[in-house]
């Protein structure tokens, strides 16, 4: 009994594990005999084909005669005839010169299209749709654009606008914001001007990162102050110094403007003459620079006159005087006063415009006495003194004298002369001789 208990129990073993590790599909049976399957064969369900048995080839399928056989799998293309260019008749791209912006903030926006003008087809695009005016990039706004010249480069031609678009909504802060999809037509053209009809390229959109000036926390965007304590009390300094200044300022032009009003009474109360200040002495020789040329261009027309050289003689004694530094006469007229002999009139201002008489009592013999004093004189000093004393003595007898007609050849020299010495004399009273002049009297004591 004990035996059988155990033969059962082994048998028991054996069906376990057959059951737990079936043999593979394509097992035979022992059994079986050779090539035979284990498993029956089983009927298709009515209306059906019975399937073919695994391994089984299909029958190839039979085309009709004639018909050309299909391409097999990874077979390459043609290749393009020469003078061909495989390639898509139009390419689009946008370029942004930025790639995040600001709300408001303008920023450039180039579109380029390339299109092929080579061989016998011409691609024409449609390009009013991408004017500036037109374009439309919801919910960017086109704010202004214009068209840059074509650039050819055979087979392409590429085309470009250049756009300045910014965004004005609020709801994108922080995200990325794309810029939509455009459509470009365009056709066909063959070199006969046959034109094919309109087909689309589609532009791919480009992203724009929309930057937030604040946390996504913020409830209020009005920023902080950033003024410090030492900004505001400097700034109270400075505006502390600008009121002292001013009120500074104030008094100053109170006080002007006080004594302008006592001046300005003081004018209309007083009774005494004006004192006019006198005209300096480089306008003085300035003057008779001019007489004298007067004189050489009335003689050069009329000829010599006991007249001509009475005025030159009025202007070599106002010069000898200025010469010898003894004082000129000058009365200031009004323009209806008669110039008298032995005076000169010279003209003072540049606006109001008022005659000064000159008159100096110098004669040839004054000059002489000065120069024979024994008293030291520079060189240039004593030539002009000479040249003036010889050219007044000319004048003086050609005026006064007795002889007739007058000598023109030394009256013309002796305007030569006396202009030149009256030339030297002017430029030695300017202040800048006069300031050397007296820097080397300094050294030299002479």
């Amino acid at each position: 009994m004990s035996t059988l208990w155990y033969l059962a129990r082994v048998l028991a073993a054996f069906a376990v594990l057959a059951a737990a590790f079936p043999p593979p599909a394509g097992a035979q049976n022992p059994a079986s005999p050779a090539g035979a399957q284990t498993a029956a064969p089983v009927s298709p369900p009515s209306g059906q084909k019975p399937a073919p048995p695994a391994g089984a080839q299909k029958p190839a399928p039979t085309s009709p005669a004639g018909a050309p056989k299909p391409a097999p799998p990874g077979a390459q293309k043609p290749a393009p005839k020469d003078g061909e260019v495989q390639s898509d008749p139009i390419r689009c791209w946008w370029k942004a010169d930025r790639t995040a912006v600001s709300v408001g903030e303008r920023f450039g926006l180039v579109l380029t299209c390339a299109v092929i003008e080579a061989g016998p087809i011409t691609v024409v695009p449609v390009l009013n749709q991408l004017e500036p005016g037109a374009l439309s990039i919801t919910p960017f706004e086109v704010v202004s654009g214009a068209r840059g010249e074509d650039v050819a480069a055979p087979p392409w031609r590429y085309v470009q606008f250049d756009y300045s678009v910014r965004l004005l909504s609020d709801g994108f802060f922080g995200q990325d914001l794309m810029i939509p999809a455009l459509t470009v037509t365009y056709n066909l053209q063959t070199a006969g001007g046959t034109q094919g009809r309109d087909q689309t390229y589609v532009l791919p959109a480009l992203p724009i990162r929309i930057l937030s000036l604040v946390p996504r926390s913020a409830s209020d965007i009005r920023d902080a102050s950033g003024q410090t304590f030492a900004s505001i009390a400097s700034r109270r300094f400075r505006s502390s110094l600008a009121r002292v200044l001013a009120w500074s300022s104030f008094g100053f032009a109170a006080v002007f403007g006080i004594f302008a009003l006592v001046h300005a009474l003081g004018h209309f109360r007083s009774k005494s003459a004006v004192a006019v200040r006198k005209l300096p002495v480089p306008s003085v020789l300035g003057g008779c620079l001019n007489a004298m040329s007067d004189v050489a261009a009335d003689a050069s027309k009329t000829g010599w006159s006991p007249g001509l050289a009475r005025r030159a003689v009025a202007a070599m004694r106002i010069a000898g005087a200025v010469a010898l530094g003894r004082p000129v006469a000058q009365r200031f007229v009004e323009a209806d006063d008669v110039e008298h002999e032995g005076q000169l009139t010279v003209r003072k201002g540049l606006i109001k415009r008022r005659r000064v008489l000159l008159s100096a009592s110098v004669t040839p013999k004054v000059i002489s006495s000065h120069l024979g004093n024994g008293r030291a004189l520079r060189p240039t000093t004593r030539a002009r003194l000479e040249s003036i004393a010889e050219a007044l003595g000319v004048f003086s007898a050609a005026s006064y004298g007795r002889n007739g007609k007058p000598d023109a050849t030394a009256l013309d020299a002796a305007v030569e002369s006396s202009k030149t010495a009256l030339r030297g004399l002017r430029t030695s009273t300017r202040w800048p001789a006069r300031t050397a002049s007296a820097v080397m009297r300094s050294f030299t004591g002479f």
